[in-house]
C-alpha cells in the first residue's frame, strides 16, 4: 500500500477524519483482493461498517468513486452503489444509542 501512496500521494488521504482508513486501501482491495462493491470494501475489507456505520455511510461516496475509477464504472454505477450500501448500512446504525456505556451491576 505504501507503494500506491508513493506513486499517487492523494491515496494517503483518510476516508473519514475519525478513522485511520485511507484511499489506498480501496484501490488495493479492488486491484489485489477482487473487491467489486462499496459494501464489499466497507463491510469485508476494512470492516468499518461493523465498527462505525455512520462513518461507513460518510465514506461510501468516496469509496464508490475510487472503485469506479479502478473498475471503469460510470457515475450511474457509483450512485447505485451508494444507494445500495446506504440501504444495508442503515440497518447497522444504532438509533438513540446511549452516549456512554451503561454501568455494570455491582
Amino acid at each position: 500500500m505504501q507503494q500506491l501512496i508513493a506513486h499517487r500521494p492523494e491515496l494517503g488521504q483518510k476516508l473519514d477524519e475519525n478513522l485511520e482508513f485511507v484511499w489506498a486501501e480501496v484501490v488495493w482491495a479492488a486491484r489485489y483482493e477482487m473487491a467489486r462493491t462499496v459494501e464489499d470494501v466497507l463491510a469485508r475489507r476494512v470492516r468499518v461498517l461493523f465498527l462505525d456505520a455512520r462513518a461507513a455511510l460518510r465514506m461510501a461516496p468516496t469509496v464508490a468513486a475510487l472503485l469506479g475509477q479502478e473498475l471503469g464504472k460510470d457515475q450511474q454505477w457509483q450512485q447505485q452503489q451508494v444507494a445500495a450500501f446506504t440501504a444495508v448500512a442503515q440497518q447497522y446504525v444504532l438509533k438513540d444509542a446511549p452516549a456512554t456505556a451503561p454501568a455494570t451491576a455491582t
